[in-house]
């Protein structure tokens, strides 16, 4: 369990979840855009803000979310307080500009995250945030062999650590608003990379139809990406089995009551069993939610237990 006691409006997970995306005041972030080549000749958009620390932060957005999504622009706002450089990864196809290769990002690709690595080597030490789809991503990252030593501390926020059980949970009648929203954007990206790239074979007309995430994943995600089918990318993406593997400091939140969550993406047994993760479960929050204020003016609960959980591993 854990301390956060959201205010009225904020106790309804479907309020929770919106509210924060759609209506929480901001000042926009001033990012400086830098522009990663990959090894496979495409490109990732950086957005960061850099002061010349020796500590960076990393923060990875969700499924269909950028560095303008307002929980990226509140933890960057958050953030201030730490005397660190931010740099905000916008996964392949998200900055607002269109990739260059047939493949995009998906929950398990972490080869993009190791390129980031690589182009950052200035910074003595690294700490990593990740909310929903890019916490993910980043546990499975932790988990995973090579992970990069300057990692000081890793957290994830609202994360499907069991993608089969999110995808199920996304397709129950109370997530339809949510489902149809991710689909309309996916099947855009999907059917524009058909044009493209005709070579490769997708059916515009049975994209067109998907119906919810495994018609997708199998049409799209899994051939583009090399999985034989949807499951095969579900059970190889899924972090929950690479979380007895990691070796630093990593805080996972996830609300009870997060309706994008199936009860296999709490992960209380290797939490419990690895002394290196922390595990919190609000009954409050939806999906990256946490509101600690009616009007959302003041900093996230979220955000709040991010800095203190960071604050630990810094010097």
């Amino acid at each position: 369990m854990a301390d956060y006691s959201p205010p009225l409006f904020h106790r309804n997970a479907h309020l929770a979840t919106i509210l924060p995306n759609k209506f929480r005041p901001f000042n926009r972030a001033s990012f400086i855009r830098k522009t990663i080549s990959t090894p496979d000749n495409d490109f990732i958009d950086v957005d960061t803000i850099q002061n010349g620390a020796k500590t960076a932060i990393i923060l990875l957005h969700g499924l269909e979310g950028s560095s303008q999504s307002l929980y990226i622009q509140g933890m960057t706002e958050a953030l201030r307080s730490i005397n660190c450089d931010i740099l905000c990864m916008n996964f392949r196809g998200c900055s607002g500009r269109v990739n260059n290769s047939f493949q995009s990002y998906h929950s398990g690709k972490t080869d993009d995250l190791r390129t980031i690595f690589d182009a950052f080597r200035t910074y003595g030490s690294i700490h990593l945030i990740g909310f929903s789809l890019g916490g993910n991503v980043l546990l499975k990252y932790m988990g995973e062999k090579k992970a990069d030593s300057r990692v000081k501390s890793c957290i994830a926020i609202s994360t499907p650590v069991d993608l089969a059980g999110s995808s199920d949970a996304l397709n129950s009648k109370e997530n339809t608003l949510y489902l149809t929203r991710f689909l309309r954007q996916l099947k855009r990206k999907a059917i524009e990379k058909a044009q493209r790239f005709p070579e490769d074979s997708l059916q515009i007309q049975q994209l067109r139809s998907a119906k919810n995430f495994l018609d997708f994943d199998n049409l799209y995600t899994a051939p583009a990406h090399g999985f034989i089918d949807a499951k095969d990318y579900y059970e190889k993406s899924s972090s929950k089995q690479f979380l007895k593997l990691i070796d630093k400091p990593t805080l996972i939140i996830n609300a009870l009551n997060d309706s994008f969550l199936s009860p296999s993406c709490y992960p209380a047994e290797e939490c419990k069993e690895n002394e290196h993760l922390t595990l919190l479960t609000p009954t409050f929050g939806g999906h990256v939610g946490f509101a600690s204020d009616t009007f959302m003016r003041k900093l996230f609960w979220h955000e709040q237990k991010a800095i203190e959980f960071i604050a630990n591993f810094t010097a």
